[in-house]
Parts: C-alpha cells; structure tokens; sequence
C-alpha cells in the first residue's frame, strides 16, 4: 500500500510584515498575525527588538518628560534637550553612565507638549521652543523665555528661512512666521513677522506645519493646505488646497522624511508630498493602526506622537496605551507593537538623536521622568540601570501566517518544521504550534552546528557564519490548519529567516 502523500507550506520571509487586520485565509505567505517586540530587518528578516538604559541613576524630576530634542552649536557639540517638570534640562553626553543633565534658568510650560526646532538666527544657531506661551529660544548657554512681541503658539517648523508657528488658541485657523534669518521677529508685524489666515476649507483649525520639499504644508483636523513662496525673494503666496479628505488631530505624529511628509489620522498613517496624500495601508498590506485608534478616545489619538530612526530606516509611532508600532520604510512593512518597558513606565516621547558613537539613536522620555537610549549596544533588557545592572526581560512573540499546506479541507498529520535562524546563544526561543486540536511547543537548542548558508550581514546576526542555521522542530498533532509561532524570551537578539513545515496528508473533511 502507498504511504501517505507529503505536503508542506512555508513562512520564505517576513518582509511583508505584520497583517493584524486581514481574516486568516488572507493573510498573505510572507506576513505575519504577530510580530510582539519584534523587528524586520532590511533583508526580510524578523529579529527581536532592541533594549532601553536607564541614562541617569535617578529620575529627572518627579513628573514626566515632555519631549526632548538634539542639535548640534555652532561649534560642533551635540547637545540633548529635554523639558520636564517646568525646566529645560540639556546635556552633552559621552559613552560613561550617568549623564549630566543641567537644569537652566527660565520657567516652562509643566503641562504643555514643547515643540522645538533649530534655526540659524543672524549669525549664530539656537533653539526655538514653543510651549503655548510666547517663544523661547535657547543659545546654548542662556534661555530666554516668553520673547517680547512674539506669539503664543504650540507647533513650530522652519521653511525658507523663516519660523513658522501655529496652535494660537486666539486664533486657530492661522499660521505665524518670522523675518528672514530673525525667529525674535515672529508673528511681529512690525518687526517683519506676520500672520497668514488660512481659509482654504473654511475655519478649519491648523493643527501642525512642516516642511516637506518646496512647500510648507499645513495640517488641519480634517484637511491640508500648502503654502509655497515665502523665502529670499518675500513673494507672498496665499494657502492651496492639497486634500480636503484627510487631515490629523496628533500634530507630534507629523513627521518629515526626505520628500515625504508622515502622519497619523482616524483612519491610519498616512504619506503625503506637495501635490498628494495616500493612506499607507493597502488591501494586500493593511494598516494595523485601523483597530487600535478605534479603540482610543480623542485625547489618546490627539496624543500619538512618532519619530524616525535613520540608522533602520523606521517610523516608530508611539501609540497611548499600545505600546510602540514600527513602519519600516524601505520594506513598507510593520511590525510591533512594542510593549513591556515601553508601557511600564508609559512612553512620553520619543525623539531622534544619536549615540555614544555619533550614531544615529532614539532616546525615550517616561512619564516617571527617566530618559532612556533604545537600541543600547548589548542592552537586551528594559529600563536597564545606568550602571548596567538590573532591568526587565521582555519577550519577542511572532505568529506566522495561517498554514494550510494547499488545502484547508484536508486533514494533515504533523511531522517536522525547518527554521533558519541566528540564535545568538539564545536559550529560550520556543516553537509553539496551535491547530484546531492541539497545542504544543517545541525549544529550539542553544548549540547546532550546520554548514553555510549564503553570504553577508544579515539584521543584527551573521547571515553566512557557522550562527545562522537550519534548525530540524519535531512537530505533533493532526489538524486542518497551523499556526506556528516563535517566541523567544531571553536576553540576546535572535533572528529568523525562513520557516518549512512538511505534514502527512490523511483525508478531506
């Protein structure tokens, strides 16, 4: 008698990254249902994230961080911001923990978002800060608080040499700006600052402003205007319309790439230049946002803030209560959320900045008044000490796409699974399968030895080295589908590449 026929499915990759949204049967070869503290690399792989370190023993202020900003004086230093409790905190960093942050003289907002831009004023580079009151500016030694004869605003942007400004509760529906080359000119007319109402879809509140390629656009609750013109030659151009479909109420999630310009509305991420606006999310490539602002007041959405991580190419949107989702941008995939530490103490901000090596870095702001580094070097653990002790394992749990090996009225009999992956000593990565009569595990073992597999740098492990190996998962159970997922809760940075499942046939339905 003929044995049973042999069928299999696979995971080739993971570079279509999460599909939370679509129903099992559509979820598509290379996405996945889960991808809990979990990354993709730029080759298609899926790697566990990164740590947080503590950046001082204790906090900086009881109250929490409510943004923070790096630049670089004119003389070279990079020197970090941050605004809590009321103060504006700076601090010029080198690789030893703790830092020194140094409270500077002049009265804040404690409750108020700062918006913080730099901006070159007359000879010399500063800061700008608006935090609803008149503007500040910092000059790298002295903070100058509430300008004469400037305006309140909340959100700030630098187009054409000028500031520019909104959120005036006096007047929501206009945007300020300054002199050319002069941010203590803003919203001063007689000094060469003005003020523009924009009208292009009635009194629609400005919400934010940035600047993506030769335009200003300006984001309202529900639709965006762009503004184009105003630079050296002074020619005053009025507000275009560039969507009356679209617009955003979390002015922190606008975020400007390249030529692109990023935000979050009710109804997802979105990517927008000067002359369209487009929905990330596609029919193949839903956007994993869609439920979870569903589920959010108004006052969470308002609070979505994200920022981008130039070392990975990633948007990191911070969504209250979630945890962080990660858009890479090169893939246009997801992956998250990012939860754990980045939810025990809750994420207040997140910033671009850069490291102890003059690389490009996130730094976190918690609402216990803590600023954090992720992606530390060597740190696998959250809110880890500054002295390097301590901290919280977190752990990676990724859910393949539904296996149906071919057939979904076919009954299968589980026999082996093939995963490839770099362990990097990991001693607590686990296979987990789910069908729909049985559950059970299998741990993946911490030495292997295996020959080559291709060439190269693959995510945070070696894609060619004796590390990256073909791993054998002896599989139980029968079912008409599987859903296979890894989870790993050590404290080292595997990564996965690809993922075989070969079952037996036993009969239709």
């Amino acid at each position: 008698m003929a044995g049973r026929e042999k069928v299999v499915d696979q995971q080739p990759k993971f570079d279509g990254g999460l599909n939370s949204v679509s129903d099992d049967a559509s979820v598509l070869p290379n996405q996945m249902r889960r991808a809990d503290n979990a990354r993709l690399t730029d080759y298609g792989a899926v790697t566990k994230r990164g740590g947080t370190k503590r950046t001082t023993a204790s906090p900086i202020a009881a109250a929490s961080i409510l943004n923070g900003y790096t630049w670089r004086k004119d003389g070279g230093t990079q020197e970090l911001m941050i605004v809590c409790n009321g103060l504006l905190h700076t601090s010029t960093y080198l690789s030893t923990y703790p830092w020194t942050w140094t409270a500077q003289a002049g009265a804040l907002s404690t409750t108020v978002t700062p918006s913080f831009v730099q901006f070159r004023d007359a000879t010399a580079d500063v800061v700008y800060i608006a935090d609803g009151g008149l503007l500040n500016v910092w000059n790298g030694t002295t903070l100058t608080t509430n300008i004469v004869g400037t305006l309140a605003v909340t959100n700030l942007a630098v187009h054409n040499q000028r500031l520019w400004g909104c959120g005036n509760a006096a007047f929501p529906d206009s945007i300020f700006y300054s002199a050319l080359n002069n941010g203590d000119t803003f919203a001063n007319g007689a000094a060469g600052g003005g003020q523009i109402v924009v009208r292009t879809f009635s009194d629609e509140t400005v919400v934010g402003v940035a600047s993506v390629n030769t335009s200003l656009l300006i984001f309202h609750r529900r639709g965006i205007s762009r503004l184009t013109g105003y630079g050296q030659d002074d020619i005053t151009v009025a507000p275009q319309g560039l969507t009356a479909d679209v617009g955003t109420i979390a002015p922190r999630s606008i975020v400007s790439i390249g030529n692109l310009g990023f935000f979050v509305s009710e109804r997802g991420l979105y990517s927008c230049n000067e002359s369209e606006v487009s929905a990330v999310g596609t029919v193949d490539t839903p956007d994993p946002l869609l439920p979870v602002i569903r589920n959010l007041t108004s006052a969470q959405v308002a609070n979505i803030s994200a920022t981008f991580n130039r070392a990975t190419r990633e948007l990191w949107i911070n969504v209250p209560v979630y945890g962080v989702y990660v858009y890479h941008t090169v893939l246009r995939a997801w992956s998250g959320p990012w939860e754990s530490g980045f939810l025990d103490p809750a994420t207040t901000t997140l910033f671009d900045s850069i490291d102890s090596d003059g690389l490009p870095a996130i730094l976190r702001g918690d609402e216990d008044g803590y600023v954090t580094t992720c992606d530390e070097t060597g740190v696998v653990v959250d809110n880890q000490l500054s002295n390097g002790t301590g901290g919280t394992a977190y752990t990676m749990t990724v859910q393949m796409h539904r296996m149906y090996c071919g057939d979904d009225a076919l009954a299968k009999s589980l026999r082996f699974g093939y995963i490839t992956a770099s362990l990097d000593s990991s001693s607590s990565t686990i296979i987990k399968w789910v069908t729909d009569t049985i559950t059970d595990t299998f741990t993946l073992p911490t030495t292997f030895v295996s020959s080559r597999y291709g060439n190269g740098v693959w995510g945070y492990g070696l894609w060619g080295s004796a590390n990256s190996s073909n791993f054998r998962v002896q599989l139980s159970g029968t079912g008409y589908y599987i859903d296979v997922s890894i989870i790993d809760a050590g404290q080292t940075i595997p990564v996965f590449g690809r993922f075989q499942l070969e079952t037996f046939a036993l009969g239709r339905r």
